[in-house]
Order: structure tokens, then sequence, then C-alpha cells
């Protein structure tokens, strides 16, 4: 944030602070001096006494506050308008910084990413941001984070526990999947109902597969019975994925267009199979 900052013009700067109702009158502390103390001048604003970050104010900027007054800015409306000004210059480099083809661009509604990440939070946030469990820290928060890659647009946005599933936010955001749009997401959030959901919405996805996941393709010579209707356990054939695996060198890869996932679904997909190198 601090390189993407200088991208904003004050007029911009104080244009978000009004709409957020951060900024209502002429006031000596402006919006841009809580983006330099957040953001370049202090770098533990959160453990800086009030008397040290006035100072600090002062010095580089002018600006006279008491340690009460400042205090009293620490609100709300102050976290709200910094974090309407991280979206905006998150938008920007998002926007500006992609290099997709002209026919990637056409051909999908919305390029969907959605991922995640947890850090750990001192034990006594513990009663509202348990965590993982995976280190000896009790509590931690998860920030679930999905975007158009497109338009830079937040889709969804979630802060909660380290616990949190994200398979789970993962479903709850198919609410808002439109045809044409492309999803993208790890491993973490694999569900071939998600997957399901997702193609019967004329939506697209890319995902890797769980080593679990059975793989089928269509049986050109099924059987039937003698009335003519298909035996449905001789309809589709399960690859061998170990054996076609042996049979690629490292660095390989071969494609099924026609291919179909999971034992119950059958959902039709393109399998995409590379083998790795030791690298």
């Amino acid at each position: 944030m601090q390189q993407n900052a200088r991208i904003h013009s004050l007029d911009i700067i104080r244009g978000i602070a009004k709409q957020v109702g951060f900024v209502q009158r002429s006031s000596k502390y402006q919006a841009n001096e809580l983006i330099a103390l957040c953001v370049w001048l202090s770098q533990e604003i959160a453990s800086t006494s009030l008397t040290q970050l006035c100072s600090q104010l002062e010095v580089s900027t002018g600006a006279l506050m008491s340690s009460e007054g400042l205090n009293q800015r620490f609100n709300p409306a102050a976290v709200a308008f910094l974090r309407e000004v991280f979206t905006s210059l998150l938008t920007q480099k998002l926007c500006s910084n992609h290099s997709l083809s002209a026919h990637v661009i056409s051909t999908f509604n919305r390029i969907r990413i959605l991922d995640a990440t947890v850090f750990q939070l001192p034990d006594h946030f513990v009663t509202d941001y348990q965590g993982s469990g995976g280190s000896s820290n009790t509590a931690g928060v998860k920030i679930q984070l999905e975007y158009d890659l497109l338009s830079g647009q937040f889709l969804n946005v979630q802060l909660g526990p380290g616990k949190n599933n994200d398979k789970t936010y993962g479903t709850i955001c198919l609410e808002t999947v439109e045809a044409g749009d492309l999803c993208l997401r790890d491993l973490g959030y694999f569900d071939l109902g998600d997957l399901q959901t997702i193609h019967d919405k004329e939506a697209y996805y890319i995902s890797r597969l769980k080593l679990n996941t059975c793989i089928y393709i269509k049986n050109p010579e099924p059987e039937y019975f003698n009335n003519g209707t298909l035996k449905k356990q001789t309809e589709y054939i399960q690859l061998d994925m170990t054996q076609m695996m042996s049979g690629l060198i490292p660095g390989e890869t071969i494609e099924l267009p026609e291919a179909y996932i999971g034992q119950n679904q059958k959902l039709p997909a393109r399998v995409i199979i590379h083998r790795l190198t030791d690298d």
C-alpha cells in the first residue's frame, strides 16, 4: 500500500473521506494525514503511544493534534476510509497489471479468483477468532477474498476465525456466479458438488483434482439389455491414472477433451494431465 498510495491525488482521497463520513467539515486533521500516519510514518502504529504518534505527525506534516484528539479520530469511520482507499488502490493495480489477451477478455464475463490468507492473533482474541490449531497460538483470523480479474472489483469478502473451512465459503460464493464467469480456486475449495453448480449455471472453472477423484470416459461399446435399455454399469470406463501417468515422460502433458469426473456425479469436464519433472 505504501507504493500504491502515491497514485491517488489529494482530491480523490478527500472525496473518499467525505463519502464514508470520515471528514464531514473543515478540520486541521485531514484524510491524507491519516494515511501518512498509518502507512508511512509509523510501522508499529498499534503499539506506538498516542503522544509519539502526534509528534511524528507534527514533524512530518505540520499538523498539531492532542493525544485525545488523535485517539478520537481512530474510529469506525477511519477504518471505513482506509478500507475504501485500499480497495480503490488494489482495483487500480489489478486492472493495470493483467496482460490478458483480447480473446480471453471477450470470452468470459468475469474471471473470479478466490483465495484466503490466515495469520495469528494474540491469545486473548480466541473467543471471537479461534485459530486452526496448527500452532502454539490459539487465536487466528482468516480473510477470504474473491475478486474479478477483469474489472478489479471485489466480489466477496469475509473476515472470520482462522478455523473456518475454505470449502464452506467457496459454496457460499456460488450464489453470485453468473453465466459466462470463469472461477479459479485452489484445491482447498475443491468440491464436486460446487463444480456441478458452476456447470449448471453455464459458467466455467479451472481446478486441480484431488488424488482420489475418479476420472471416466464414455464407453464406445456399452452393453444393452434385450429390450434395448442401456446397462448403466457399462456406460463409462474408469481410467487407471497410475498406469496413464507411468506412460508419460516428465514434463509431458496430455488432454482428455471429453472426460467425466466423480464416481457418482460423472461431471463432464476437460481434463489436462501433466507429469511433473524432478524440479
